[in-house]
């Protein structure tokens, strides 16, 4: 057995409030809180039953721009175009007090960057935008800006970027990458991003064997004959009776990761991070605090799918399916038993087939990584989705204090097209959190006060 494990400290955050906002251009940027069935886009079967995929949609804050923008592409790169008159009024008039009052450090790369404008190229294919919103986390907090989520432009991909300063104001800098077949040029409206409170002082320990078996017992207790018989017939609900309920198992004593088959899931860590002074590449955030640990979920073998607006296909590698099923056998043999294995291979059959497709109709299929984790008690994990070409892995909230499997969901955002996705091509992030962080919110800093509060 491969045995890997995170194990979540316990954090006070008592503070409601997780980080402050300050807005320099009137509005053009928004945050605002999703509703969890994204205004009522979701499938109904989904929005009933879905409870990891209501709490992913609801997480954090959208960035939204409340104006058009158009882009087009050059051969220099790709290019902002003519601002709205309201905007561009609004940069004239603003984007000098906030070099004046160095808001922007007269040093640093932004002070550079955005000393013609709010667009900035990087790269061939990608453009940073300033939001005009200044954010710095409350201490205990950390931030994360990533895609706007379930409900995504697919022109773009949006870089990952962490704040963890509360000792200043970041400048919230969106930096997108354009699709290689995007149709430009392109008009670019609503949300464009999410921005997340999540909480630092996250180790990584190693799960003991007595531990992973505790985890394991859980997982098949959960994959009984009774839940097999009540899928037939429709959504069982029973993960969300459990939430609901807290009902928690017997759980190891220290929260962890265990990896129950071949290994796809390695250990990553915050990297990017906006600083007043621009984006600065590390490993650690070099202010006395722990980093916000991450999970790597990487594609154990090579699949292609297919949606034709009925089924969703996907065949895998077979040769490889039936390696990573035998030792994925092989590896809860070792911890069980096999006539444990014999005796619940409905259970088992989660793991064992790896992918799994929804229902007709539904563009969406199931990858389970053979892995299971366990956190404290009203902890969960972020699953955040890393889209491809082709295809996005949605964002969920699974609740692992209760339930203990970690899949990534998958939806073909190009249908009557074969798409392929290699092994080893990463396909979600995980991190782990207290539940309570999704209720917290931020307050709006007053720009007259921003020098003094900055320290300034």
């Amino acid at each position: 057995m491969g045995a890997a494990a995170v194990a979540v400290a316990a954090v006070d955050v008592a503070e409601s409030i997780a980080f402050d906002v300050l807005d320099v251009l009137g509005g053009a940027f928004t945050l605002v809180k999703p509703n969890a069935t994204l205004d009522g886009s979701l499938p109904l079967r989904a929005a009933r039953a879905c409870l990891p995929l209501l709490d992913g949609n609801r997480f954090g804050f959208q960035i939204q721009l409340t104006q058009r923008l158009t882009f087009s592409r050059t051969f220099a790169g790709v290019k902002l175009g003519a601002l709205p008159e309201m905007l561009s009024r609004a940069v004239c008039g603003s984007m000098p007090r906030v070099f004046s009052e160095g808001l922007f450090d007269a040093r640093g790369a932004w002070a550079d960057a955005f000393a013609g404008g709010i667009a900035h190229r990087a790269g061939r294919r990608g453009i940073s935008l300033f939001t005009g919103l200044f954010v710095r986390p409350r201490p205990g907090y950390w931030l994360r800006l990533g895609h706007a989520g379930n409900r995504r432009n697919l022109a773009f991909d949006v870089e990952e970027r962490w704040i963890a300063n509360s000792n200043e104001f970041a400048p919230l800098v969106v930096t997108m990458t354009f699709h290689p077949d995007a149709p430009f040029p392109l008009s670019i409206h609503g949300e464009i991003a999410t921005l997340m409170p999540l909480v630092p002082n996250v180790r990584f320990d190693r799960l003991s064997r007595a531990d992973a078996e505790k985890l394991g017992r859980a997982h098949v207790d959960f994959y009984d004959e009774k839940y097999f018989a009540q899928k037939k017939r429709g959504s069982t609900r029973k993960y969300r009776l459990m939430v609901d309920r807290a009902e928690q198992p017997t759980l190891p004593q220290s929260s962890g990761f265990a990896t129950l088959g071949p290994s796809c899931i390695e250990r990553d860590m915050a990297k990017a991070f906006l600083t007043a002074r621009g984006i600065e590449e590390r490993a650690s955030a070099g202010n006395g605090e722990s980093d916000v640990d991450v999970m790597a979920f990487k594609n154990a073998l090579s699949l292609s799918c297919y949606f034709d607006g009925h089924h969703a296909e996907v065949k895998p590698d077979q040769t490889a399916l039936g390696e990573f099923a035998s030792q994925t056998c092989d590896a809860w043999k070792s911890v069980f038993g096999a006539e444990f294995v014999n005796q619940h291979r409905g259970a088992m059959w989660y793991f064992t087939k790896y992918v799994t497709p929804h229902q007709p109709g539904e563009p969406y299929f199931f990858v389970k990584p053979p892995a299971l984790v366990s956190t404290a008690a009203e902890h969960s994990v972020l699953i955040e989705g890393i889209p491809g070409r082709g295809y996005s892995v949605l964002r969920g909230v699974v609740g692992t204090d209760v339930f203990h499997a970690v899949p990534a969901v998958f939806r073909v955002d190009q249908p009557l097209r074969w798409i392929d996705i290699p092994a080893g091509t990463e396909l979600a992030k995980m991190i782990p959190f207290p539940r309570r962080v999704m209720e917290a919110g931020f307050d709006v800093v007053e720009w007259r006060h921003a020098p003094r509060m900055m320290g300034g």
